[in-house]
C-alpha cells in the first residue's frame, strides 16, 4: 500500500497540510504585537475600502433617498419578474423539445 501513487499523494498533503498547520501555531504564538500606528493604518485603510464598496454603499441606503426607491423598486419587481422567467423558460422548453422523443 505504501507504494501506490494514491497513497504518496496523500501522504504528500497530510504532510504539506501540518507543516503549514505548525508553522501558522508557531508564528501566532511568536509573533511580535502590532504598534498602535500599525493598527491605526489598518483601520484607516478598512474604512477607505469600505467607503467605495458595495458594502459602503448599502450601509449609506438609509440616507440616499435614491437608493431607496430603487431598493423598494427591485423588491416590487422582483415576483412578477421570477413568475414571467418560469414561464419563458417553461416554453423555452416545450417548444424546443416537441419534437424529439426522449426515453
Amino acid at each position: 500500500m505504501v507504494n501506490k501513487p494514491w497513497f504518496k499523494v496523500f501522504l504528500w498533503f497530510l504532510t504539506t497540510f501540518f507543516f503549514f498547520m505548525a508553522s501558522g501555531v508557531i508564528l501566532s504564538i511568536f509573533k511580535p504585537g502590532a504598534s498602535e500606528m500599525d493598527v491605526m493604518r489598518f483601520m484607516s485603510g478598512m474604512m477607505g475600502a469600505m467607503e467605495t464598496s458595495i458594502m459602503g454603499v448599502t450601509m449609506g441606503a438609509e440616507d440616499n433617498g435614491t437608493i431607496r426607491m430603487i431598493l423598494s423598486l427591485s423588491y416590487f419587481m422582483l415576483t412578477p419578474i421570477i413568475a414571467v422567467s418560469i414561464v419563458i423558460g417553461f416554453t423555452i422548453r416545450f417548444m424546443r423539445g416537441s419534437g424529439k422523443n426522449v426515453s
